[in-house]
């Protein structure tokens, strides 16, 4: 047993080396070894800029099979890997495109040796574009007393696709914006935010939004009509049948404000008959805020 550990612990250094020396060169063997290595690269449309768009592609990502030495190898970033495809020239409709294995940029010494899938179908259609107004959703409250005016007048974005999907395109946003980190009128650059099943490119990506700041002031109105909504109004009775309220906004604007402006109603949609105490909704223009509303609650009567 001694004489095994004195052969163990003999020139420590020695085989230490021997070990590093023989690691160096299996490392060398192993990148310098051709492997074959899957990689899933996705398939990308270009935006519309003629008369043709890209409406839908049959394919969203293809499985490259990539063939080199382990050196070159460990050069590929697959986040940076992308098929683009540009709107060909011909006629609209349902056309198939070759993926071309030069489109992706690899190190010199490694090469596509397939794809799966290498074709793609897609369609074309009619080119449209429109200008929409972006909205600024708001998260927050300002500092007491101040009123804001945000995106007024509104930021404006191009949208580009077919005339269809630009018409069930939903209202464009930018990312929210947290009223309590304003402390000062100006301008801020929003990112625009498209939906995640959006058919159709917008330009720019980010927009100017102006904000405003100045003193909130207050109003009172009285004997404000409150109306049901939702069913035959010869079948609900209100008590009382106005509303005292008092509404705060900006205070270049309150004085503008009419009772004209302000709608009350209570809703009774899906009521049976009976009795029934409900508060009212009350619409106030953009950039005025509901303070208080007198009864909160109404007597309500279905018949």
């Amino acid at each position: 047993m001694f004489q095994l550990l004195r052969f163990v612990t003999r020139d420590v250094s020695l085989k230490v080396l021997a070990l590093l020396i023989a690691f160096f060169f299996w490392v060398v063997a192993v990148l310098d070894r051709t492997y074959d290595v899957r990689v899933v690269v996705p398939i990308s449309t270009a935006k519309p800029g003629g008369k043709q768009v890209i409406t839908d592609v049959d394919a969203k990502n293809t499985t490259a099979t990539l063939e080199g030495k382990g050196r070159d190898l460990l050069g590929v970033r697959p986040r940076q890997l992308a098929f683009r495809l540009e709107v060909p020239d011909g006629k609209l409709g349902t056309r198939q495109l070759q993926l071309s294995p030069a489109a992706i940029k690899l190190p010199p010494d490694v090469r596509v040796r397939a794809l799966d899938p290498d074709k793609v179908e897609l369609k074309l259609g009619a080119a449209s574009s429109r200008t929409a107004p972006v909205r600024v959703p708001t998260k927050g409250q300002a500092a007491s007393g101040i009123t804001l005016s945000v995106n007024d007048p509104p930021a404006q974005v191009k949208l580009s696709g077919t005339e269809e999907d630009l018409k069930a395109a939903p209202p464009v946003q930018t990312e929210t914006l947290d009223l309590a980190t304003v402390n000062a009128p100006g301008r801020r650059r929003l990112k625009v935010i498209p939906p995640d099943d959006a058919r159709y490119s917008f330009e720019p990506d980010s927009v100017d939004v102006a904000i405003v700041l100045e003193k909130e002031a207050a109003r009172i109105f009285l004997g404000l009509a409150v109306a049901p909504v939702g069913m035959d109004p010869q079948r609900v009775e209100i008590d009382p049948n106005e509303a005292q309220i008092a509404v705060a906004g900006p205070a270049s604007r309150i004085n503008s404000l009419n009772q004209a402006d302000i709608t009350a109603q209570v809703r009774v949609s899906g009521l049976g008959p009976g009795d029934y105490q409900l508060a009212a909704e009350i619409t106030l223009p953009p950039g005025f805020h509901l303070v208080k509303c007198e009864p909160q609650l109404f007597d309500v009567i279905v018949k």
